[in-house]
């Protein structure tokens, strides 16, 4: 009774996204028969028979169901949605995040915001340690060791003591031991393997970017210079820059609790914090439940600690964790980590 309310509650929202009824394929070699030549292009939903689904674009999707028949023999069903060339990775990006919204467990892992599986990162943090982690915002844990790298420690050196004589450094610092301690599980050991904080190329260095909201950073493209960043598994989720003399830091969140603490749209939260900028800006690891802020220095501490935006923080970062380990920890700054660590040292 379950699997069939389940079953009737995805054929729903298939059809409330413009799928056409799903097609029984168990079995089935080719489901050329299925498509005419011309009517191939689209987004498909596959329904395997263990209740797991999986969501993609094709430009031939017969040819596209082999392909995926040579590495998954469970297919049962599958559904499809015409679609333009120009519109496939928007709708694929749509499909997969509702298909995540209602819970339904998905394949993908481009794309997902939520690993499927087992991970390497659950070896260091058990997974009933990593819900407690979630759950207990009092929880930080800094036991174990510390990696000893000397040679990596002697590559960054020179760009730590050109940051450490710039005007933010001690800002920056505070705010690193904050986000850290509240926002990255376990930083001792999984410090490099999954996480990474650096030190601008070149202090200062200058980069544009744009963003999508009403604030002084958001007016189109604009010019700043970048201090720092956090970055986990592929990609950056705190950078620390500066605006027209100004210093801000850039956050990479999950979106869903602080919808569900707040609402849909955010409103209440940016009455709560009016200097905060919402720049919704998403990289492909992290997933479609994500969003970006960009916060003044003056009340950045204020916000990563607020209950629902540690949560959010945390939620994102544990995401990334278990989908693997961090691209950039042969850029991780260990001079830099030793003053954002301090506190795990009492400091």
């Amino acid at each position: 009774m379950l699997a069939a309310c389940v079953q009737i509650m995805v054929d729903d929202l298939l059809n409330e996204l413009g799928f056409t009824p799903p097609q029984y394929v168990k079995g089935r070699a080719t489901i050329a028969d299925l498509f005419k030549p011309d009517e191939r292009r689209g987004i498909y939903v596959l329904h395997f028979l263990n209740g797991e689904f999986y969501a993609g674009q094709a430009i031939d999707v017969s040819r596209r169901y082999i392909q995926h028949r040579n590495t998954h023999t469970d297919i049962e069903k599958i559904s499809f949605k015409p679609t333009s060339q120009d519109c496939l990775d928007d709708i694929e990006k749509k499909v997969i995040w509702r298909l995540e919204q209602y819970g339904l467990p998905l394949r993908n892992i481009v794309f997902t915001s939520v690993p499927k599986g087992e991970s390497d990162f659950d070896f260091i943090m058990p997974p009933d340690e990593q819900i407690r982690w979630l759950n207990d915002h009092s929880f930080v844990d800094f036991e174990g060791e510390r990696l000893v790298d000397p040679v990596l420690r002697r590559k960054y050196r020179t760009r730590y003591e050109r940051f450490s004589k710039t005007q933010y450094a001690n800002e920056i610092i505070d705010v690193l031991k904050t986000y850290i301690k509240v926002g990255i599980p376990v930083a001792r050991r999984s410090e490099v393997s999954f996480w990474a904080v650096s030190c601008g190329r070149n202090i200062g260095e200058v980069f544009s970017r744009t963003s999508t909201g009403n604030n002084a950073t958001s007016a189109g493209w604009q010019t700043v210079k970048v201090y720092s960043r956090v970055n986990v598994n592929w990609q950056e989720v705190l950078t620390a820059f500066t605006y027209e003399g100004q210093l801000w830091f850039s956050l990479h969140v999950a979106r869903s609790p602080l919808e569900k603490s707040f609402d849909v749209s955010l409103d209440r939260l940016f009455r709560k914090y009016p200097e905060v900028d919402n720049t919704d800006h998403r990289y492909i690891p992290g997933g479609q439940d994500q969003t970006s802020f960009d916060v003044p220095a003056t009340i950045v501490k204020s916000f990563i600690t607020d209950t629902s935006v540690t949560l959010a923080i945390r939620l994102l970062n544990l995401r990334l964790m278990k989908k693997g380990a961090c691209a950039y920890g042969r850029f991780h700054c260990m001079d830099l980590a030793d003053k954002a660590l301090e506190t795990a040292d009492g400091g």
